[in-house]
């Protein structure tokens, strides 16, 4: 081979390879091409979709401006003394009806305990605890005209100071028949304990503690209750003597000695077993001008359709009979209710007290008649048992109370209400114009507003 074919035969071995890297090349930068096409388009597509959202500046600028005006409403409020205030109440319209005489009425007379009744509730609660909080509440047209006025003070996360006009908070019943349930009562009218063994409400100051992290609850007061009752000028009721002529009461008598207030020891103590049970020891003792003591033992179960509350009180007052002596009594009172559908429930409420003791006197009475079938255990002729040796009464009434009624839920805050009841007596203690019954029988109904 001739030396110029050999050159020619070396160049080309020379120039082949750097073809083939040539041709490798190209084709690797039209797979990057493809690539960056690729990540252009997705960005473009971001950029797209960027700028279809609103701008975040004045997004930002209006939330600003709203949590300004949210803290100005917020500085107004409190500034003013209206932040924490609370104003509720109840307003009940109702009829009643007796057997004796036909009697009808729209009014809260005649004992039964049913009839016109507003309540107004204002409350001032502070800001996460750390201030006073106060109550006050007013019954227009009620004797008396405030209920409670009362404040109380943190100490810490689990006790308070409390003081003022205070309810009693002895059983399982409430004052007001709100239309919510854990406010008030769902019947219309009260317990024979509620109305006849216990107090109304006490003045003076104590202390409340919450332990267990909720799971039980103490509250105490000293002070008065039911200032008016200290009135020894205002002789309360008559002594029963048997003058042979029945029904006479010819000696006054009085429970309080003098004016002095009497002073009193309240206390409650509640265990919340769980988020449908609980169970209440309460007492009150007074000493001084009046003198007697009370206890009572309550609780209840709320689980599903069914309602349950339980009372027993035992009690003691001295010169309280209606011979003069002291007074002794024993009572119990249950209640059940049933809801046939959410907005029904049918209710049934039984009470027996025992009063039997020199002639009978509670708390509330010492030898009434007429009105709550108590006093001594009368005759049918308005004879009763004495003392041989000192003419005076011996033996009081006992009384019974059965109360059947219906609650219907109109809605949130209207209830509609049903009742009847029949008040039993042990002697012929009721009096039905001028002949002498051993029961009396009511009905009633009623429209309750709760705002």
């Amino acid at each position: 081979m001739n030396l110029k074919k050999k050159l020619w035969i070396v160049a080309l071995a020379g120039v082949l390879p750097w073809a083939g890297a040539h041709a490798q090349s190209v084709a690797d930068l039209q797979k990057e091409i493809q690539a960056l096409r690729a990540q252009l388009q997705t960005l473009q597509q971001k950029v797209e979709a960027i700028s279809a959202q609103p701008e975040a500046t004045p997004l930002a600028q209006q939330v600003n401006r709203l949590e300004q005006r949210l803290d100005l409403g917020e500085d107004d409020t409190e500034k003013s003394g209206f932040k924490g205030l609370k104003i509720n109440g109840v307003i009940e319209a109702s009829y009643k009806r007796t057997n004796f005489d036909a009697s009808h009425e729209f009014s809260v007379g005649a004992g039964y305990g049913v009839g016109e009744m507003g309540m107004v509730q204002i409350t001032k609660e502070s800001q996460d605890g750390e201030g006073v909080d106060w109550t006050l509440r007013l019954m227009p047209g009620g004797d008396p005209l405030v209920q409670e006025a009362s404040i109380s003070i943190p100490l810490n996360k689990e006790t308070r100071i409390i003081a003022g006009l205070i309810p009693d908070f002895q059983g399982y019943e409430f004052i007001f028949p709100n239309a919510n349930p854990t406010l008030g009562n769902q019947l219309i009218t009260h317990n024979a304990l509620y109305d006849l063994a216990g107090a109304t409400a006490y003045t003076g100051v104590g202390m409340s503690y919450a332990l267990g992290g909720g799971k039980y609850a103490l509250k105490w007061v000293v002070g008065n209750a039911d200032g008016a009752s200290d009135d020894g000028d205002a002789k309360r009721d008559l002594v029963w003597v048997d003058t042979g002529a029945g029904l006479t009461q010819p000696e006054s008598v009085s429970v309080a000695q003098s004016m002095a207030k009497t002073l009193i020891f309240a206390y409650r103590g509640d265990w919340y077993v769980n988020d449908t049970t609980y169970v209440g020891l309460s007492g009150l003792h007074g000493w001084g001008n009046r003198v007697f003591d009370v206890m009572a033992l309550d609780g209840g179960i709320t689980r599903g359709d069914w309602q349950l509350n339980g009372q027993v009180t035992i009690g003691r007052m001295e010169r309280a009979g209606a011979n003069g002596k002291g007074a002794s009594w024993q009572g119990v009172s249950g209640l059940v209710g049933y809801k046939i559908v959410p907005r029904l429930q049918l209710l049934a409420r039984a009470d027996y007290l025992i009063n039997s003791e020199n002639g009978g006197g509670t708390y509330v009475d010492n030898g009434g008649i007429g009105l709550n079938g108590l006093g001594p255990e009368l005759a049918a002729d308005g004879s009763f048992a004495v003392d041989p040796d000192t003419g005076l009464a011996t033996k009081g009434a006992n009384l019974m109370r059965l109360t059947l009624g219906t609650n219907y839920q109109i809605n949130a805050n209207t209830q509609w209400k049903t009742e009847f009841r029949i008040d039993q007596s042990s002697g012929y203690n009721f009096l039905n114009g001028d002949v002498l019954t051993k029961d009396k029988q009511s009905m009633g109904t009623s429209l309750v507003l709760s705002f």
